[in-house]
């Protein structure tokens, strides 16, 4: 794309856009590691308690960053959809200390699986996004019966939510119980 800016759109993420895979930020700190689910159209990323995902950070800015569901138009005119990354609220309204995707200071990125945004002084987000499909459905299926509901609440913070370890996680995924469901 030569100016993506002026060729992207915000648009709603609907139900055939959810029926298509599941975008996913697996966010982890010193304190913490949780998943979280990108289903919305405008995400939140910030120190205040009312962001869709508050972080308790210092270097965090009260509203840090936006994942926002937008259309984008590539070289050969043609519509595609994705889930991009700005750099607090946008133009007008940065972030104090900046988002990195993998590395290097963005702010306005669009998100491809396995992309780490860094965060303040030790927030790492992981973006994946897992396509409905027969290898991946079992997995699917065990997140839809397994998943807790996050609301954000006033005055809880990041390191309320509960701590799994990868051994944990391995020895749940891998049970017999799992694939015989």
């Amino acid at each position: 794309m030569t100016d993506p800016k002026s060729k992207l759109n915000l648009v709603k993420f609907n139900r055939d856009d959810a029926l298509q895979g599941r975008h996913i930020l697996i966010v982890e700190s010193s304190e913490s590691k949780r998943a979280v689910s990108l289903n919305v159209s405008v995400f939140s990323i910030g120190r205040h308690p009312q962001n869709n995902l508050p972080i308790n950070d210092k270097m965090v800015s009260r509203h840090h960053a936006t994942i926002a569901w937008m259309r984008y138009i590539d070289d050969r005119e043609r519509s595609h959809y994705a889930f991009w990354i700005i750099d607090g609220k946008g133009k007008r309204k940065r972030s104090s200390n900046g988002i990195f995707i993998n590395g290097k200071r963005q702010t306005l990125h669009k998100l491809n699986s396995g992309d780490v945004i860094s965060l303040g002084n030790n927030i790492k987000i992981t973006y994946q996004y897992i396509p409905h499909n027969p290898e991946n459905d079992k997995v699917l299926q065990y997140w839809d019966r397994e998943k807790t509901h996050y609301t954000p609440v006033r005055d809880t913070n990041y390191k309320d939510t509960m701590v799994l370890d990868n051994s944990e996680i391995e020895e749940t995924v891998l049970s017999d119980n799992y694939y015989d469901s």
